[in-house]
C-alpha cells in the first residue's frame, strides 16, 4: 500500500481490508476519496480500537452506520512553489471516529503517515527548502489523547513512530521553515522547534507550552533533549517543569521565533524565508552536507528520539476526555 498522504504528488488508491471492530464491522473498503466503513455498527471504543487502526494504514474512512463523524480522509496538501514545498495541514470542522477535532492537527498514525507522504513527495521531487503550514487556530495541537486512551496498548509503539517523524523533520536534508498560524503546545511544541526556522504573526494570540506536568506525563529522553536543543536555558525549567504558557512576545524575545510578520503575510513570509535558503538545498551533495550537519548539531536529540522509548505515562494520564489537563 501507497502511502496515502494527501499531496497533489499521489494519485488515489482503492484497497479491501478486513476491518474488525468488536466483530461488528465486517468489510470497508477504503478509498482515499470516498470511504464508507459498510456493516452493521461501528461505534464507541470498539470504533476507536478498530476503526482507527485501518484509518491510520489506509488514509481514512468515515463510519456512516452508528457514527458520522464528518472527518475528511485528506488531512494535508502539498504544492511547489519555485522550488519550496509548502505543505498545510487543514483545518476543516469535523471530528475523528475516536472524537478528536480534525482541526487540531493532533499527532496521530493518520497524520503522521500523511506528513511522511509529504516529506516523500518532497524529496522524489527535488524541493530545496520546504515549508510547512496550519490552517486554523491550531499549529499542533500535541498527540492525540483520545486516539492514545482508546488504544492504550500501542502508546509506546505511537510514541515511537512520532519521535522518529520529529527525528526525519529535526535533521531533513533541505532547510524547513515551519509557519506557526496557531497553538502550538506538548508534542506539537516538539513538533514546531523540529524546523529550522519558525516564523509566527507578531500579532498572533496563540500559545506555546508543554503540559507534561498537568497531564501526568513524563517527556522521554529524546523529546526532552530535542526541547534543550531549540531553547535557550533560562525557559528549560519553566517550560518543562513547570508547563508555563508563552505568548508570541517572549518568544521573539528568547529567539524561539525567528521571524514575525503580520498575520496576513504569515505563509508568504515563510515561503520567502524558505526561497532565501534554497541554496543550502540545491543539490544532492549539499542535501547529504546539511543532514550531517543537522545530525551533529543536535546528535544527543538524534541518539535518543525513537530510540529504546519507554512509556510515558499515558495508562495513568490525568487528562480530561477532549485530551485536555483534568480540571482538579
Amino acid at each position: 500500500l501507497n502511502r496515502s498522504g494527501s499531496t497533489h504528488f499521489n494519485r488515489p488508491s482503492a484497497i479491501l481490508v478486513l476491518c474488525r471492530c468488536a466483530g461488528s464491522c465486517r468489510l470497508a473498503m477504503l478509498h482515499r476519496l470516498s470511504q464508507t466503513c459498510l456493516g452493521r455498527r461501528c461505534q464507541g471504543a470498539a470504533l476507536a480500537r478498530g476503526c482507527a487502526r485501518v484509518l491510520a494504514s489506509s488514509g481514512g474512512v468515515e463510519c456512516r452506520r452508528g457514527l458520522s463523524t464528518g472527518a475528511p480522509t485528506q488531512l494535508l496538501k502539498t504544492e511547489m512553489v519555485d522550488g519550496v514545498a509548502v505543505v498545510t495541514m487543514l483545518g476543516p470542522e469535523g471530528q475523528f471516529p475516536w472524537g478528536t477535532r480534525v482541526f487540531e492537527h493532533r499527532i496521530n498514525p493518520l497524520l503522521m503517515e500523511q506528513v511522511h507522504s509529504a516529506l516523500d513527495a518532497a524529496e522524489r521531487e527535488g524541493a530545496q527548502a520546504v515549508v510547512v503550514a496550519g490552517e486554523g487556530k491550531f499549529f499542533c495541537n500535541g498527540m492525540d489523547l483520545q486516539y492514545i486512551s482508546a488504544n492504550v496498548s500501542e502508546s509506546t509503539k505511537i510514541q515511537t513512530d512520532a519521535e522518529e517523524l520529529l527525528s526525519r523533520i529535526l535533521t531533513f536534508k533541505v532547510p524547513t521553515v515551519a509557519a506557526l498560524n496557531g497553538h502550538f503546545t506538548a508534542a506539537g511544541a516538539m513538533l514546531g522547534l523540529a524546523f529550522d526556522v519558525r516564523v509566527m504573526a507578531s500579532d498572533s494570540k496563540s500559545l506555546f507550552f508543554v503540559p507534561g506536568i498537568d497531564i501526568g506525563l513524563v517527556y522521554s529522553p529524546g523529546m526532552t533533549e530535542l526541547m534543550k536543543a531549540k531553547m535557550p536555558q533560562p525557559l528549560w525549567n519553566d517550560v518543562l517543569c513547570f508547563g508555563k504558557h508563552y505568548r508570541f512576545a517572549e518568544l521573539h524575545q528568547h529567539g524561539v521565533v525567528n521571524a514575525a510578520p503580520p498575520s496576513s503575510q504569515l505563509v508568504s513570509k515563510a515561503i520567502e524565508i524558505a526561497g532565501e535558503l534554497k541554496a543550502k538545498g540545491k543539490d544532492a551533495k549539499t542535501r547529504e552536507t546539511l543532514h550531517g550537519i543537522k545530525r551533529h548539531l543536535y546528535r544527543e536529540a538524534v541518539a535518543s528520539l525513537g530510540r529504546d522509548v519507554e512509556d510515558m505515562g499515558f495508562a495513568s494520564g490525568t487528562w480530561d476526555p477532549t485530551g485536555r489537563a483534568a480540571k482538579s
